[in-house]
């Protein structure tokens, strides 16, 4: 592969209008205007702003194709009829949010009601600055990329109880507190699962596990893993059947009932955002990322932007897995959640970490016939 990056698009662009700019200019501020520091600062936020477009412009595709995906499961047409297909209903009903007053209970707390929703749309958004999407994507290799991008997603529960506690209702904080322990609850198997994954991969670089399944996708020698993982992920993301701590039928609307108009358009948009990431997090570590089996034909991955085609495809699947749980499985109760968390996820990570160890030490797995390569 070349040496372009999305980065280096985005240093290049500012370089020649910075240069263009320069050479209007006299000596004095041209000097300045072509100042490399000044170019750096201006290549990092036109990066962000990309990142910011993609991520998104994903997030409003996501809502309407769970939206599809959720009236194809319920037998219905739905009730998008913005635009063609409903493309533009989620602009529609995100434009009716955000001209919306927000009001504050009275006996709120003002700074943690506002810094709760806008730091766990923040944090989320971050996370998207440490997800290779394609070989082309990033800057270049993060050597804990896939640990940054954990720690980034499991901030999220603290702010959820800071909104939840800071609304002053005792629904919003019982929504708060469940949220924390089903974090406390989901996070051990989920990050031992990630364990398997590294022993097999010998890395905790998101572009080197991709690499490493280009003869085989951990999907299938780390199954157990890749159960454990989708379970968690769904439990972090608090959807069905792990969505306690936003039960409507028993909490009005959990930890977010007071929120309203542009600050609650900011937990929805998280809460998809969240999603997305999951999704992504499940490509990378088990589906070969933005990679094709050897067997594929090679006109598969060699039209332009293949990479982030086939990483895409691969996310909205794993989205619609996701859509699929949620159209067929009931909600959970508080105790069986905690039940499935602590004495089912536990030993079954536990089991995945294991089979990863004699996979390891064996060197070879007949079933699927090959090695693991060699670290790039």
């Amino acid at each position: 592969m070349s040496n372009l990056t999305l980065y280096s698009v985005s240093y290049d662009l500012c370089n020649l209008v910075l240069t263009a700019i320069g050479s209007v200019l006299p000596e004095p501020a041209r000097a300045w205007v072509t100042n490399g520091d000044l170019l750096t600062g201006l290549a990092v936020l036109v990066f962000a702003a990309l990142l910011l477009a993609a991520s998104m412009l994903n997030t409003i595709l996501l809502i309407w194709w769970e939206r599809k995906l959720l009236g194809r499961f319920m037998d219905r047409r739905g009730a998008m009829h913005v635009g063609y297909a409903g493309l533009l209903q989620n602009f529609a009903d995100g434009f009716k949010l955000f001209r919306k007053t927000t009001v504050q209970p009275r006996e709120a707390d003002t700074l943690g009601f506002i810094t709760g929703p806008t730091a766990y749309l923040v944090t989320s958004f971050m996370i998207f600055g440490v997800l290779p999407i394609s070989s082309g994507w990033n800057s270049g290799a993060l050597p804990l990329s896939l640990l940054l991008a954990l720690a980034i997603f499991s901030f999220a529960p603290l702010f959820i109880f800071v909104s939840a506690w800071s609304s002053n209702n005792k629904y919003s904080l019982m929504g708060g507190m469940r949220s924390a322990a089903q974090m406390i609850a989901y996070e051990v198997p989920l990050l031992l699962a990630v364990v398997a994954v590294v022993i097999v991969s010998g890395s905790f670089d998101l572009t080197t596990i991709v690499y490493e399944q280009q003869n085989y996708w951990f999907w299938g020698p780390l199954v157990v893993a890749l159960i454990v993982f989708v379970a968690g992920m769904l439990a972090e993301m608090e959807r069905i059947p792990f969505d306690l701590p936003e039960a409507e039928a028993e909490l009005v609307e959990g930890w977010n009932t007071e929120y309203g108009g542009m600050l609650f358009a900011f937990f929805m948009l998280a809460d998809y955002l969240r999603a997305l990431v999951g999704s992504i997090l499940v490509v990378l570590l088990f589906l070969g990322g933005w990679t094709l089996p050897s067997w594929v034909p090679s006109a598969a991955t060699s039209f332009p932007l293949a990479g982030i085609f086939w990483f895409m495809l691969k996310t909205y699947l794993v989205f619609g897995l996701f859509v699929w749980v949620r159209a067929s499985l009931p909600r959970v109760r508080t105790d069986q959640l905690l039940r499935v968390g602590w004495n089912r996820m536990i030993p079954l990570s536990l089991l995945a970490v294991f089979l990863a160890a004699v996979l390891v030490t064996v060197k070879c797995l007949p079933v699927f016939g090959c090695v693991p390569s060699p670290g790039v």
